[in-house]
């Protein structure tokens, strides 16, 4: 996961966008005044955090997140399905990025973020293999036996527990400060829905995979960054579910490449009949109206294929997002199922 820094949410504000605060969603978008279709109202640069699944790192490149496979490539790199310019530095342990031009490469090497990640990534790899060698240990990690026992209360009891999964040693002669001082953009990503009591009550198994990851890095990463992991990986891992979007291949969306948190694009509520289409150009999520709007109407985009029935709408976004659609649509397609 590359951590990187968004514009501040406030900036969403403009001639055509305001936020207010709704009894169903939280904080949205409204429209400021009358909108026509086709305009775009927003443009989110950079993602918060994302990543890209290891197996597509070849195929995707690591500053556009442009995929070799796809349909609008050349077709001699969409042939053999992969970029040929790539990142590696002599004399450096670090993973290989990948790129679909030398802009792109030149662009993602003026950003310190990229190059600390492939070597983050190598450290990790390297931990993992060793890891594996020595074969794994059996550790005493919080599960709960059913929903009903999983409160706010435990999950806190729970992450307190997996201090001593930690080698003490570790934490010696780190300095306590602050670790995100200087990263205003932090307390704008903390703003979003913390999701973690309801998906670990949808996915009892979470909590224990999250604790795991949690002490891993704890003994793979070097001290300097040890700083970080408290107060990071568990609000990182509390807001990604439920506020991410997929990065897709771009085309026929069949293969999901990876994905990211827009911070300020996390603020348009669901309608399974969405004004707003979202569309991804490079790093940049961009927002249009798809029709006309008119002013004080909330500016909704689908989290969902809208495509599907209402049954399998109201499934998804419980499982995914938390919550039952009650948009005028669902109501009168559940009363018409009925």
């Amino acid at each position: 996961m590359l951590i990187t820094s968004p514009p501040d949410p406030s900036n969403l504000e403009s001639d055509y966008v305001e936020f207010r605060t709704t009894q169903h969603g939280g904080r949205s978008l409204f429209a400021a005044r009358d909108i026509p279709p086709g305009t775009r109202v927003h443009s989110s640069s950079n993602p918060f955090a994302h990543v890209i699944y290891k197996d597509y790192r070849r195929e995707v490149c690591a500053q556009c997140f442009a995929y070799a496979a796809s349909d609008s490539t050349p077709l001699k790199v969409a042939q053999s399905r992969v970029w040929s310019i790539k990142w590696k530095p002599e004399g450096c342990q670090a993973s290989t990025a990948w790129f679909c031009s030398e802009d792109c490469k030149e662009a993602w090497g003026k950003d310190e973020a990229g190059p600390l990640q492939m070597q983050m990534d190598a450290t990790l790899t390297k931990a993992q293999v060793a890891s594996r060698r020595k074969g794994r240990k059996s550790t005493n990690i919080s599960s709960f036996n059913s929903a009903a026992e999983i409160t706010q209360d435990a999950i806190d009891q729970a992450w307190r527990n997996v201090d001593e999964l930690r080698p003490s040693s570790n934490t010696e002669g780190v300095v306590d400060s602050d670790p995100h001082r200087n990263y205003t953009s932090w307390s704008h990503f903390l703003r979003l829905q913390n999701n973690e009591l309801a998906n670990v009550r949808e996915r009892q198994h979470i909590l224990s995979a999250h604790l795991r990851i949690y002490a891993f890095l704890c003994n793979a990463l070097p001290k300097y960054l040890l700083p970080y992991i408290p107060t990071t990986v568990r609000e990182v891992l509390a807001r990604d579910t439920g506020n991410a979007f997929g990065i897709w291949d771009g085309d026929r969306r069949d293969e999901m490449l990876g994905w990211g948190v827009w911070t300020s694009a996390s603020y348009f509520n669901h309608s399974c009949s969405p004004n707003i289409r979202k569309t991804r150009q490079g790093r940049t999520l961009h927002f249009e109206t798809s029709r006309a709007v008119s002013a004080g109407e909330e500016l909704c985009i689908s989290y969902v294929d809208t495509d599907q029935l209402v049954g399998q709408r109201q499934k998804d976004l419980e499982s995914s997002w938390f919550f039952r659609c009650g948009c005028s649509r669902c109501k009168l397609e559940s009363t018409v199922a009925t």
